[in-house]
């Protein structure tokens, strides 16, 4: 009996043994490493997708943002231009020795390159006749083209370009290397009429220019422009007109030059007399 019972507590205590042994033997690693690899690779995936969502917000809103701004940009760029150029072109009114041309649409036989303004500022056109163009705009040559043509031709798509031109002239008179009347192939200023002319000689005065323009009632007003401060960058250059005249008015040179001129000629004209 006593034997029996030390039996059974002999295999009672080595099944808690090795129970206990069990219990503290490490996993292997093909039980630990799936779930905290699975753990590590959502988290990245998480990561990324919200990394790309975070990338294409930072990239797609400040461009909506910045398109207007664009936009805003370039009409800004365009009113510098337009201010420039002021239509010059557009607002012309043809004279005598212009050039253009006439281009209708899918008609070649009632087109014309070339055209030159005559004197009597009437021109030529096939089957319409005659044509005032002297004193006009492009826009209003076209309209009337295009209503006389409309009475040969079904809807006429008309369209005048101005290729040259030799009419509107300026003057530049007075201390000037080269003085004269020039073209006005484009819109010009006084600085630019100047440097045309060869610019200002020792004797002109670049702080009383003045560019006299004639008026609508035929009487001609001054326009005072001070050229030294203008390319000091601290004056406003002005823009001229056709038909404007660019007078550059002598120095206090050039006044002392004249007076020792009198003085010597006086002192020979002694001399020779004596």
């Amino acid at each position: 009996m006593g034997s029996v019972w030390h039996r059974c507590v002999v295999i009672v205590l080595f099944g808690l043994a090795f129970n206990s042994a069990l219990a503290q033997e490490p996993k292997s690693d093909l039980d630990k490493a799936p779930k905290p690899i699975e753990q590590k690779s959502q988290k990245q995936t998480r990561e990324r997708q919200t990394g790309e969502k975070k990338s294409a917000d930072a990239v797609t809103t400040p461009d909506a943002t910045r398109q207007p701004l664009r936009r805003e940009d370039q009409s800004e760029a365009e009113a510098s231009i337009a201010a420039y150029v002021n239509n010059f072109f557009t607002t012309t009114r043809l004279g005598p020795e212009d050039v253009l041309t006439v281009d209708v649409f899918d008609q070649p036989n009632y087109s014309r390159t070339g055209i030159t303004v005559p004197p009597n500022g009437r021109i030529n056109y096939p089957v319409i006749g005659q044509v005032m163009v002297a004193g006009r705009t492009i826009e209003e040559i076209e309209k009337e083209i295009t209503d006389r043509l409309s009475e040969y031709i079904r809807e006429p798509k008309v369209t005048v370009q101005l290729v040259s031109v030799h009419s509107m002239k300026y003057m530049v008179v007075g201390d000037v290397a080269t003085p004269g009347i020039y073209e006005m192939t484009r819109r010009m200023t006084v600085n630019e009429a100047l440097a045309k002319a060869g610019d200002v000689n020792r004797y002109g005065d670049m702080k009383n220019i003045n560019v006299l323009r004639m008026q609508p009632n035929g009487q001609t007003t001054p326009i005072p422009i001070n050229i030294h401060e203008v390319r000091r960058g601290k004056a406003q250059d002005v823009y001229l007109v056709p038909g404007d005249t660019v007078v550059v008015p002598g120095n206090k040179f050039k006044t002392i030059d004249k007076v020792m001129s009198v003085a010597t000629l006086g002192y020979w004209m002694r001399v020779i007399v004596r």
